[in-house]
């Protein structure tokens, strides 16, 4: 096994990637790498080997984003934040009909049950694979591709029942 420093130089950009598109602030995203990591280093005995590094780490990163949001009492944050800023062009009434869109996009993330919003939020806006995230669940990864699909279906019927 690699050295704990080769770890963090190996999967350190990956997962503050990971984390930047959980939180959207780049403050935010510095401070969850290093409980990460701190955390990690404390467990890495638990770590089975069931899924790459790169996952765990970033189920690690997951975890302590979520502690943190209830802790600040807002769960509610998945990352959208970004997007909608870039979609700021256009004429008034197309910014407010794209804002509008996100924010029901966002209202059906965060109404999600688990595990399509873990798998969902994993996949989308950390990148991790499929395969990765069912093994992480220590499921097959038909498993992962079916709980993704499902929770798209999920979002986009729950998108037009908001309209």
């Amino acid at each position: 096994m690699a050295t704990f420093q080769e770890i963090y130089e190996q999967f350190g950009r990956p997962v503050y990637r990971f984390l930047l598109s959980l939180t959207g602030s780049r403050e935010e995203a510095e401070e969850l790498l290093q409980e990460t990591f701190y955390q990690a280093f404390l467990h890495i005995d638990r770590f089975e080997g069931r899924c790459s590094v790169y996952t765990w780490l970033c189920q690690i990163g997951k975890n302590a984003w979520i502690r943190e949001c209830k802790r600040r009492s807002r769960y509610d944050r998945l990352g959208l934040e970004g997007i909608e800023a870039r979609a700021a062009k256009g004429t008034p009434e197309e910014i407010y009909v794209k804002k509008e869109e996100y924010r029901r996009i966002r209202e059906a993330i965060r109404n999600l049950e688990e595990p399509y919003r873990e798998v969902f939020v994993m996949h989308l806006f950390g990148g991790v694979s499929l395969k990765e995230i069912a093994a992480a669940n220590g499921r097959a990864e038909s498993w992962g591709r079916v709980t993704f699909l499902r929770a798209k279906k999920k979002i986009a019927e729950s998108v037009m029942d908001m309209k």
